[in-house]
C-alpha cells in the first residue's frame, strides 16, 4: 500500500512538468540564426566588400583607401562590427593597412625617423611581370570580422597608363542607336622613353587599320597583348557632351542622341584621359514647307502658321536612299524680313505687317550639330548645314515710319509719317553724325560719331534719344538682325567695338572696316577693308592710314578671324593692284559673303583643312571666283542672285552673278547639301573642302543711261527679289534711276530707267529703301534735294507715272567749321540731300 500512494505522489509530480516541458522551444527569445544554437541572429554572418565584380585598378605606387565593408546577419540586416581585419593574397605587391588603406607595392613599417607606419607607399620590387612579359598583375584583399571573412576583391596592379585611345564606333551612328559592342580602349604604357601597347581589345592584332595606338606598338619581345579587362580592370567611361550620346555605366554600351560629336572620356587606376570621339549621325537634308507642303504661300497678316521642317541624316547604309529621320533638334529659323514676318523658334512663322520674306532653317553650331573645335568636320559634325527657302507673302499695304539723315552733312535727322504724309520735325543730334544704322527689327536707330555712340528709338514720328555712350565711339557699320549687337569702328583708334544693344557693354578686336553684314542668324559678321580708302582726302585728312585689305569675320562660336584679300594698292608685291573689297553682301541662305572688287569673290562658311588637324583648318575661305569687277554688291532675298555694279571713268556697269548651292532632293525638295568632305579610302583621313556657290555671269549690262557718275552708293533689291535700284552719286541734270528685273529663274534680267519728277534739277539718286509692304520705294536725290515715291507696283506697269510724290526733308547742313562736318563749302539753301533712308512699317490702330 505504501508503495501505490508513493507512486500516486510520483505520477501527480511528474505530469505537469513533463506538460510544462513539452509545451516550450528551445529557444524561446528566437536568437538563434539556427534554432537552438550557432550564430545568433544580431551577429555577423556575412561581409561584402566593394567592388565585387569590377576589382580595383592601381598604378605603381599609387594608394586607395577600400570601400568600407558592410556586414550583415543572417536575416538580412545590417550586422554592428567593432573592428574589420585586412588581408592580401601578395602583400609584396597589394599591401593594406589596418585601416584599409591599399597600396600598390608595399607600405612602409617600423622606418624610424619618427615617420609613421603605412604613410609611404613603395612600388613593388621587383616589379610584376605577366606571362606575356608585360607589367601587370593581380592580387586579391578581403575583410574579416568576428571570424567571418568577405568576398575576395581583385587589385589589378600595372605600370602607369600613359594615354587610352578609343576603340569603338568610327563611322556615326543613327540618333537612337545602340552600339551593339561595349566600349574599349587600348592602353599604352612608358619604358624607356617610348609607348608601348599595355593592352587592347581582341580585334586590334596588328599595325595595321586600326592598328596599335601606342607609337612603340608592342615591347620588345611581346608577341601580343591581352583585354584591357585583364591587365587593368574594369574601366568606366563618360561623354562630355550628354545631349550627343549616353553610356550604359553597367554594359560600357553608347547610344546616340543629338547630332554632334562629344570627347569620351574613360577612367582607369584613379584617373581620366580623353580617349576618343563619337559622333551621332548629322543631317544630310533639312526640308522645310507650309502647312501645304509647298515651299511659297500666302499668310494672311496677324495669324501663325507652323512651319513643317523634317531632317534626315547621313547614314545611308543604316537608312539607304533618304538617310534616317533625326527629331528634336534645335534649329534657328530666319527671316529675311523679320519686322513684318517672324520666325519663331520651332518654325512658328507670325506674320505682323504685310511684306515677302524667305524664310529658312539652318542647323548650327554649338546649338545643333557640335563638335570640339579640333575636330570639326569629324565625321560631318562641327559643321552648319541650312534648310532650302520658304517664301511667305503676306498682303497687304503698310503704313509707315521713314527717317532720313545725311550723316558728315547734317547734325540732324527727319522724320515722316507715311499715314499722313507729314514730314516732322527735325531732330538735332548731340554731335554731326558719320553714319546712321536702323536696326532690322525697327527698334532703334544707331548713329555713330567720333565722340560717342548715340542712340535714338524708331517707334514713332517723334524719336526719343535714349541713350548716349562715348564708350564706343566711330562708325557704326552693321546692327544684328535681332537687334542684339552693334557693330561700331573707331577708325582712329582702328578698333572694332562689339557693342551690346541691351547692357550697353563691348567687346574689342583690332582692325579697320569698310563695310559689314550679319548673316540673318545674328551669329556671324563678315567685314571687308580696302587699302584703297588710306587715299581718300577724307581721311588723308583725319590722318587714318591703317585700312589694310582684310577679311574679319566674328562667329558667336569660333569668335574671330580674318583672312587677307588681294592687294588693292600698286606696290612692289602688289604691282597690279584690285579695286578692293568695299562692299559685301550675304547669301540667301546666308552660307557666305560675296565680296566685291576687280574679281568678284566669295568665302562661304564650310572650312576647308583636315579633320583633326586644327592647324590646317581654314575657316570661311575662299570658295569662288568671278572675273568681273563690282564696287557695290546686293543679294537677292530668294538666294539665286548676286547683283554688282561698278563705275570706272563715268561709265557704270551692273552685273548679274546667277548662284546656286549645291542641293540633295529631300521628300521632292531641294535642300542645301552638307560641307564636301573626302575620306581616303586607305588612311580613314578626312578632308574638308570649300562650298561652292557655282556662280555664273547671267549678264553684264552697260548702264547707257547714266552718264558722269562718281561713286555707285547703293544697289538696293526688293524684299520680293523681282525688282533692284542702282543709287550713286555725281552730276547729270535730269539723272535717271537705273532699275533692274532679274529673271525668276536665276537667268538674266532687264535694265531700265525712271525718269524723275524735277527735270534737269534732279543731278543724281543718292540713297533709297523700300518699304517692307514693297509697295513704295523712296529715294532721295541730290540738285533738288527732295525724297521722290516710286511706286514698285508702277515701275512695271506705268513706268512713266511710277514716281507718284515728291517731299522736301530740308535736312540742315551743318557748318564746314563744325566738328565732325565734311561739307566743304556751306551747301545753297543751307540744305543738304538725305544720303542714309531708314523704314519700318507702323501699326494703323
Amino acid at each position: 500500500m505504501r508503495r501505490f500512494l508513493t507512486l500516486v505522489c510520483l505520477l501527480c509530480l511528474a505530469i505537469p512538468a513533463g506538460i510544462s516541458i513539452s509545451g516550450c522551444t528551445r529557444n524561446p527569445g528566437a536568437n538563434y540564426c539556427n534554432g537552438d544554437y550557432g550564430l545568433k541572429v544580431t551577429e555577423v554572418a556575412s561581409i561584402s566588400l566593394q567592388p565585387a565584380t569590377t576589382g580595383i585598378s592601381m598604378a605603381y605606387g599609387q594608394t586607395r583607401q577600400v570601400a568600407s565593408p558592410s556586414a550583415l546577419t543572417c536575416k538580412g540586416t545590417a550586422a554592428s562590427a567593432s573592428a574589420y581585419t585586412y588581408g592580401t593574397t601578395n602583400n609584396q605587391l597589394v599591401d593594406i593597412s589596418p585601416s584599409g588603406n591599399i597600396c600598390a607595392g608595399t607600405w612602409n613599417r617600423n622606418t624610424g625617423g619618427g615617420i609613421a607606419n603605412y604613410t609611404i607607399c613603395n612600388i613593388p620590387s621587383p616589379l610584376p611581370t605577366s606571362k606575356e612579359g608585360l607589367p601587370y598583375q593581380s592580387a586579391y584583399i578581403t575583410a574579416s570580422a568576428q571570424s567571418v571573412v568577405s568576398n575576395p576583391v581583385q587589385v589589378f596592379v600595372h605600370a602607369a597608363v600613359t594615354s587610352l585611345s578609343l576603340v569603338g564606333p568610327q563611322s556615326c551612328q543613327s540618333q537612337g542607336t545602340l552600339w551593339p559592342t561595349p566600349l574599349d580602349v587600348q592602353a599604352c604604357y612608358s619604358s624607356g622613353n617610348k609607348q608601348y601597347e599595355l593592352c587592347a581589345p581582341s580585334t586590334v592584332t596588328s599595325t595595321s587599320t586600326p592598328g596599335y595606338a601606342c607609337t612603340g606598338g608592342l615591347a620588345p619581345g611581346v608577341s601580343s597583348v591581352p583585354t584591357c579587362s585583364t591587365a587593368v580592370g574594369t574601366l568606366s567611361f563618360t561623354v562630355g557632351t550628354a545631349s550627343i550620346a549616353s553610356i550604359n555605366s553597367e554594359t560600357n554600351q553608347i547610344t546616340a542622341g543629338q547630332p554632334g560629336t562629344t570627347a569620351i572620356t574613360a577612367s582607369v587606376a584613379g584617373s581620366g584621359s580623353s580617349a576618343g570621339f563619337f559622333s551621332t549621325c548629322p543631317p544630310k537634308s533639312i526640308s522645310v514647307t507650309l502647312a501645304s507642303g509647298k515651299t511659297a504661300g500666302t499668310i494672311t497678316q496677324g495669324t501663325t502658321q507652323n512651319l513643317v521642317t523634317t531632317v534626315y541624316d547621313n547614314n545611308l547604309d543604316q537608312c539607304p536612299g533618304t538617310g534616317c529621320q533625326i527629331t528634336g533638334l534645335t534649329l534657328d529659323y530666319q527671316s529675311t524680313d523679320p519686322i513684318d514676318i517672324t520666325a519663331g523658334s520651332g518654325g512658328a512663322v507670325t506674320t505682323n505687317y504685310p511684306g515677302v520674306a524667305s524664310i529658312y532653317a539652318v542647323c548650327q553650331p554649338s546649338t545643333c550639330n557640335p563638335s570640339p573645335i579640333n575636330e570639326v568636320g569629324f565625321n560631318g559634325t562641327g559643321l552648319s548645314i541650312s534648310s532650302n527657302p520658304v517664301t511667305v507673302t503676306t498682303p497687304g499695304t503698310a503704313s509707315d515710319y521713314a527717317f532720313f539723315a545725311a550723316p558728315g552733312q547734317s547734325q540732324y535727322f527727319i522724320p515722316l509719317e507715311l499715314l499722313t504724309g507729314t514730314v516732322g520735325s527735325t531732330v538735332r543730334l548731340p554731335y554731326v553724325p558719320n553714319s546712321a544704322v536702323m536696326d532690322r527689327t525697327g527698334s532703334s536707330i544707331y548713329f555713330g560719331s567720333q565722340k560717342e555712340l548715340m542712340i535714338f528709338s524708331a517707334s514713332s514720328s517723334s524719336p526719343s534719344n535714349t541713350k548716349n555712350d562715348p564708350s564706343a565711339p566711330g562708325v557704326v557699320l552693321a546692327v544684328s538682325p535681332n537687334n542684339g549687337t552693334v557693330l561700331v569702328n573707331d577708325q582712329v583708334r582702328k578698333i572694332f567695338y562689339l557693342y551690346s544693344a541691351s547692357g550697353g557693354t563691348s567687346t574689342t578686336f583690332g582692325g579697320l572696316g569698310s563695310a559689314a553684314s550679319w548673316t540673318p542668324d545674328s551669329k556671324t559678321l563678315y567685314i571687308t577693308d580696302s587699302a584703297a580708302l588710306n587715299n581718300t582726302p577724307e581721311n588723308k585728312a583725319a590722318g587714318i592710314t591703317g585700312h589694310t585689305d582684310t577679311l574679319y569675320v566674328y562667329n558667336a562660336n569660333n569668335n574671330w578671324t580674318t583672312y587677307p584679300l588681294p592687294c588693292s594698292v600698286s606696290s612692289a608685291t602688289c604691282p597690279n593692284p584690285s579695286i578692293g573689297a568695299k562692299s559685301l553682301a550675304i547669301t540667301i541662305p546666308g552660307v557666305g559673303a560675296y565680296l566685291s572688287g576687280s574679281q568678284t569673290t566669295a568665302h562661304t562658311w564650310c572650312p576647308t583643312g583636315t579633320v583633326g588637324n586644327y592647324l590646317s583648318m581654314s575657316f570661311y575661305p575662299e570658295s569662288d571666283v568671278v572675273t568681273t569687277p563690282t564696287d557695290v554688291l546686293a543679294a537677292t532675298t530668294d538666294g539665286q542672285h548676286i547683283l554688282g555694279a561698278t563705275v570706272t571713268a563715268g561709265a557704270m556697269t551692273l552685273a548679274d552673278i546667277g548662284i546656286k548651292i549645291p542641293t540633295n532632293e529631300s521628300a521632292g525638295i531641294a535642300t542645301p547639301v552638307a560641307c564636301p568632305t573626302t575620306i581616303d579610302s586607305t588612311t580613314g583621313v578626312q578632308t574638308l573642302q570649300a562650298l561652292s556657290t557655282d556662280p555664273t555671269l547671267q549678264a553684264l549690262l552697260n548702264v547707257t543711261g547714266v552718264t558722269g557718275a562718281t561713286a555707285i552708293n547703293q544697289v538696293v533689291t526688293s524684299p520680293a527679289s523681282n525688282l533692284a535700284f542702282i543709287t550713286y552719286s555725281g552730276s547729270m541734270p535730269g539723272a535717271p534711276l537705273p532699275y533692274y528685273q532679274p529673271a525668276s529663274n536665276g537667268g538674266a534680267g532687264t535694265l531700265s530707267y525712271l525718269t524723275l519728277t524735277g527735270g534737269d534739277a534732279v543731278t543724281a539718286p543718292l540713297a533709297g529703301a523700300f518699304t517692307p509692304d514693297d509697295q513704295i520705294f523712296f529715294v532721295s536725290t541730290a540738285g533738288d534735294n527732295k525724297v521722290h515715291y516710286i511706286s514698285v507696283p508702277l515701275v512695271t506697269s506705268s513706268p512713266a507715272t511710277a514716281d507718284t510724290q515728291q517731299i522736301s526733308p530740308n535736312l540742315p547742313a551743318c557748318a564746314p567749321t563744325d566738328a565732325y562736318c565734311t561739307n566743304e563749302t556751306t551747301p545753297a539753301g543751307n540744305i543738304v540731300p538725305a544720303t542714309v533712308i531708314a523704314v519700318k512699317p507702323r501699326a494703323t490702330t
